[in-house]
């Protein structure tokens, strides 16, 4: 198959012998029957849209559609993009915020530390305190319980000394009486003659004095006895006294010990304030410069975005001028072969007709970019079956060639309620001349002229050859049942069902409700 160069619909529109070389048929590989191939012929030129410009139209619709795509994938990266900053930003937020609220709860935890401690502390004082009193009262009463009990216990001995020195005192005396009194019996026993009596009184005597001498002596021993009671109680005296000023001097040690641990608590507590205050200012500190390396970053990705978007947009009109260029180019050259084509103001004004009408076609389905898709399997699917009216169409013209053979040489008339009869001369002169086989038939044109008008925009059949594979895939898409109502919402009519055989017989016979009547020639 010869490439074929773009033709404008202007000269395709015109009658030219070479036509067919140009634009194949659409049903050259459509085969009816088991020996031959049926060729569909065309009723009229402007029935069906001209292909290689609605592939143009196609093409540069694809070329949109892709920039559109770009558009959409770089609208997409920016999406996610500012999706991600602002991910970004909440997530920092909620860092920070998660921060003074750990904060918040050390300081918190770090307070109620510090009251349980002053809390423990007071009570450790207070305890210490009231240990100290309880023991200082305790010693006190039990110093004075042994001071009362000592007191007594030496006024009891002094009393008993009292007595026992006064009891001496009075033995002596008696004892130096009777010596006194001894001195003056022995005296008189000098003088006088020493009688039993004397002697005995004399045993008797000394008896009394040994007695005496032993009490002496046993007073002696319970005055020593005494004595070192007295040493030992003024020992426990002491050892009480020292054990207090020791008591004393361990409490003095306690309450200077409690003073130094609440400095160091009060030194503790400020410097732990201190590595907080310190820790707080790093952590915030840190924040800022993560907050900071967060915008720059955010900021940079942001502007490569944007250049990239720029640079996008950049090359996007760059090709676009380039497209417009060529186009504008495309259009200069076949403007410039059109006008030495062209050589009448009719195929002028057929050409503007059709430029105007191409760019109407061309702002439209620029704005009915969003529905491509769609509207393309609804196209493909009306292209599907406008193929049954064409080979209806084909075989109607075969059929009719056919007839037109066999009733060459046969003139038909047709009457109304009229009697059967042979027709004069002059009335089979009026009759209407036979046909061309050629022509196509007046209801076959204003059926497939109404068909175009609805189908010629949206019916698109790429030409045979290379190049094509694209079109060729998209033909076998089928539209779904509950699309039909886009159809009827935009305007556009869907084609009618094909008629069964027996009605398109019908439909190609003449009448048989009117009487026929056969006129042979006369002689």
């Amino acid at each position: 198959m010869m490439a074929t160069r773009p033709v404008p619909l202007t000269i395709l529109s015109m009658d030219s012998p070479c036509r067919d070389f140009f634009r194949p048929s659409i049903a050259d590989q459509q085969k009816v029957g088991f020996f031959r191939q049926d060729k569909a012929t065309q009723t009229e030129d402007s029935e069906i849209v001209e292909l290689k410009d609605m592939t143009k139209v196609l093409q540069i619709l694809l070329q949109e559609s892709k920039a559109l795509k770009r558009e959409l994938a770089v609208a997409r990266q920016v999406i996610v993009a500012e999706y991600e900053k602002k991910l970004q930003e909440k997530a920092i937020d909620l860092y920070t915020r998660i921060n003074d609220r750990v904060d918040q709860l050390e300081n918190a935890h770090q307070e109620r530390v510090g009251v349980v401690r002053r809390s423990y502390r007071t009570q450790l004082t207070d305890a210490i305190v009231r240990i100290s009193n309880e023991w200082k009262k305790h010693a006190n009463a039990k110093m004075s319980t042994e001071l009362k009990r000592n007191a007594n216990r030496s006024e009891k001995e002094t009393e008993e000394q009292k007595q026992i020195q006064q009891q001496l005192s009075q033995q002596e005396n008696v004892i130096q009486m009777l010596k006194m009194q001894l001195e003056q019996q022995a005296q008189e026993v000098r003088s006088e003659a020493s009688t039993p009596s004397a002697v005995y009184e004399a045993e008797h005597l000394r008896e009394e004095l040994g007695q005496l001498q032993n009490k002496i002596d046993s007073l002696e021993e319970a005055l020593d006895l005494k004595d070192e009671t007295m040493d030992e109680l003024k020992n426990d005296v002491d050892r009480l006294n020292r054990e207090l000023e020791k008591e004393k001097v361990r409490v003095k040690q306690l309450q200077a010990e409690m003073e130094e641990q609440q400095l160091s608590a009060a030194q503790e507590m400020s410097s732990l304030r201190r590595l907080a205050d310190k820790q707080r200012m790093q952590m915030e500190k840190n924040a800022q410069e993560k907050m900071k390396k967060a915008r720059e970053e955010m900021l940079n990705l942001a502007k490569e975005h944007a250049a990239e978007q720029q640079r996008q947009e950049q090359e996007k009109a760059k090709l676009l001028k380039e497209q417009k260029k060529a186009a504008m180019a495309l259009q200069a050259k076949e403007r410039a072969q059109q006008v030495t084509a062209m050589k009448s103001e009719e195929e002028l004004f057929k050409l503007q007709r059709t430029e105007r009408n191409l760019r109407m076609e061309i702002n439209r389905l620029k704005k009915e970019l969003a529905r491509t898709t769609k509207m393309w399997e609804k196209k493909f699917a009306i292209l599907q079956k406008s193929l049954y009216a064409i080979k209806d169409e084909s075989y109607l013209r075969q059929t009719l060639q056919k007839q037109a053979a066999a009733l060459h040489h046969v003139s038909v008339s047709y009457a109304a309620d009229r009697p059967v009869g042979m027709v004069p001369a002059s009335q089979s002169s009026t009759l209407p001349a036979k046909k061309s086989p050629l022509q196509p038939l007046p209801g076959i044109v204003r059926s497939m002229s109404r068909n175009q008008d609805v189908i010629s925009p949206y019916t698109i059949s790429p030409p045979p050859g290379r190049g094509v594979e694209v079109f060729s895939v998209a033909e076998s898409q089928i539209m779904d049942a509950n699309e039909y109502f886009d159809m009827d919402a935009e305007g556009i009519l869907p084609l009618p069902s094909p008629p069964p055989p027996a009605m398109r017989w019908e439909e190609s016979r003449p009448s048989t409700s009117q009487q026929m009547l056969a006129v042979t020639p006369t002689a």
